[in-house]
């Protein structure tokens, strides 16, 4: 019938307006994601640093005292990194190297070990301040003071870590604390590298590559006390006050670090401490620590990117379904 041919043509030509506007839809989702790019990234190049974020408290200091002369050590340092790879947010691995005959060795560790009030052996672990004793450990051993280390520790610290870089190899770094079960004690900072490679000739126990070396270290009191920074030339002017208190009573250390030209910062570790001196005065507590890889995340101002890219992907994924119906 006239009629009949009449609304199948009609049906038709409306398909055929709804898949054009379809088309015209998906043309300008295309031209949305264009747009977005180069905004994107010019926000990127114009001269926005990268800033990495961590929040916690609840890791577990490990300070582990070696040596590349130390023949022991060498059955123990090639798997720490698997076992702090297996405890990732629960352990945080400092390792200090021997001021002597050590390249890797620097004033650090001697600070150290007298704030722990005692002469350490290669090798020698403390966790949250408590000395492990038995020489090398077995990965079983480390577990089993991992686990009493976390149930020792009461009333975590609460603590944000951010890392910012300023300028290129100046880096802000700053660590708040809230939720304080005690006032007082100080922040300290340790800047690692992730992993050092050493020449062959220095390797004396035959172990060329280390890993979560100590390689720049802050201490800042928050009641008075002294303050110690290494190397000192590298961290901000000590006679800026680095300790704010907020209005909402949390406290927040900030410090200025400038690394060596021969450290890259996307190879470097930032592990921040709550800390105090033993009621006996005989070592030190921590009270919350926290830390961050820098260089595993995604800078903010690229971060925004994905915003844009998610929306008009899934936009162009319905308007392509619908043009199929």
């Amino acid at each position: 019938a006239p009629w009949l041919g009449h609304w199948v043509m009609k049906g038709g030509a409306g398909r055929t307006s709804m898949r054009g506007m379809n088309a015209r839809l998906a043309t300008l989702a295309t031209s949305l994601l264009l747009l977005a790019v180069p905004i994107v990234t010019s926000q990127a190049d114009d001269g926005t640093r990268d800033e990495w974020v961590a929040e916690g408290g609840h890791e577990v200091l490990m300070e582990h005292y070696t040596a590349t002369w130390c023949e022991i050590c060498a059955t123990v340092d090639p798997w720490m990194p698997d076992f702090t790879q297996a405890n990732s947010g629960r352990v945080a691995r400092v390792a200090m190297h021997d001021n002597f005959d050590d390249p890797m060795g620097t004033p650090i560790t001697a600070h150290r070990a007298q704030l722990h009030s005692s002469i350490p052996s290669a090798p020698t672990f403390w966790f949250d301040g408590e000395i492990m004793l038995g020489g090398a450990p077995s990965r079983a051993t480390l577990h089993m003071e991992l686990l009493s280390s976390e149930g020792r520790r009461s009333d975590d610290t609460r603590m944000s870590l951010s890392v910012a870089e300023l300028a290129e190899g100046i880096l802000s770094i700053s660590v708040e604390l809230s939720e304080l079960s005690s006032v007082g004690g100080r922040v300290s900072i340790f800047v690692l590298e992730d992993t050092v490679v050493i020449e062959p000739h220095q390797a004396t126990n035959g172990i060329t590559e280390h890993h979560d070396v100590v390689r720049f270290y802050s201490e800042t009191s928050l009641d008075e006390g002294p303050e110690w920074d290494y190397p000192s030339e590298n961290w901000g002017n000590s006679s800026h006050n680095p300790v704010t208190v907020t209005s909402s009573n949390s406290i927040v250390v900030t410090k200025v670090l400038e690394i060596a030209e021969s450290v890259e910062v996307g190879g470097l570790r930032v592990v921040a401490v709550h800390e105090s001196n033993t009621a006996e005065g005989n070592g030190v507590s921590t009270m919350g620590a926290v830390s961050v890889l820098l260089g595993n995340q995604a800078p903010t101002s690229r971060i925004a990117l994905y915003v844009p890219i998610a929306l008009v992907l899934g936009f162009s994924a319905f308007v392509t379904a619908r043009s199929r119906q």
